[in-house]
């Protein structure tokens, strides 16, 4: 008998252990966690893990790149709004598989001088990804609009983000008429905060937990109503 219920439990461990929630967080270096100086900001100060914190069974795989764009540096956006999905799941995301959530803040970069890519390219290419994302199997996407840069000109990296502060404003509406268009949600990150570091671009630790904290309902409604249609 107790060598049949030991046999028992180990058929069930892989499935207790696919029992948290799995979400991943793709990001560029403020999702990494920079700081205006480019250190890091500590796991408690950064918006992912502060969101997973308040997630209940919840591991969160940070995947936060310097300079990472909505095109994941392959050169050109991404524009699959309308088509048929073919691009495979990269493997950022495919490493983490199972996943039941994704939350990707991607955009910032796009603006960088030289690119020329207005808000509704890089609104069409951040949710390209995520189109791509739930094509490759991730449950559900959550696209975070970035927050707007903050007199960029004056900081350390004015020669690449110098002219991006105005383009930056119109970033969130722009996502938000993607996101109607495609059925994938989207969180405004400029309503919580901006780019409030020293050198505009990136958000200091106060402003990480301030956005991993408003962050948290959306994500923990999206989890629920995944929970409640798996259950019907």
């Amino acid at each position: 008998m107790r060598k049949h219920l030991i046999a028992v439990l180990i058929c069930l461990l892989p499935n207790l252990a696919l029992a948290e929630v799995r979400i991943l967080v793709l990001g560029d270096s403020n999702t990494w966690g920079s700081d205006a100086s480019g250190s890091r900001h500590d796991a408690g100060s950064r918006w992912g893990p502060v969101m997973g914190a308040a997630l209940e069974d919840a591991v969160v795989f940070e995947e936060g790149r310097i300079g990472r764009r909505t095109d994941l540096q392959h050169g050109t956006p991404l524009d699959n709004i309308g088509l048929t999905v073919q691009t495979p799941l990269p493997d950022v995301a495919a490493q983490h598989l199972p996943l039941d959530l994704a939350v990707i803040m991607l955009g910032t970069n796009d603006l960088q001088a030289g690119l020329r890519r207005d808000a509704e390219t890089i609104a069409r290419s951040a949710f390209s990804l995520a189109r791509i994302l739930r094509a490759g199997g991730v449950r559900q996407v959550l696209v975070v609009a970035p927050p707007p840069l903050e007199d960029p000109q004056k900081g350390r990296l004015a020669s690449l983000f110098g002219a991006a502060a105005e383009p930056s404003e119109h970033l969130a509406l722009a996502f938000s008429q993607v996101s109607e268009r495609t059925g994938i949600p989207m969180f405004d990150a400029g309503q919580i905060t901006k780019a409030d570091g020293a050198d505009g671009v990136h958000l200091t630790a106060k402003a990480q937990r301030r956005l991993g904290r408003a962050i948290t309902p959306a994500v923990q409604q999206m989890l629920s109503t995944s929970a409640q249609d798996a259950a019907e």
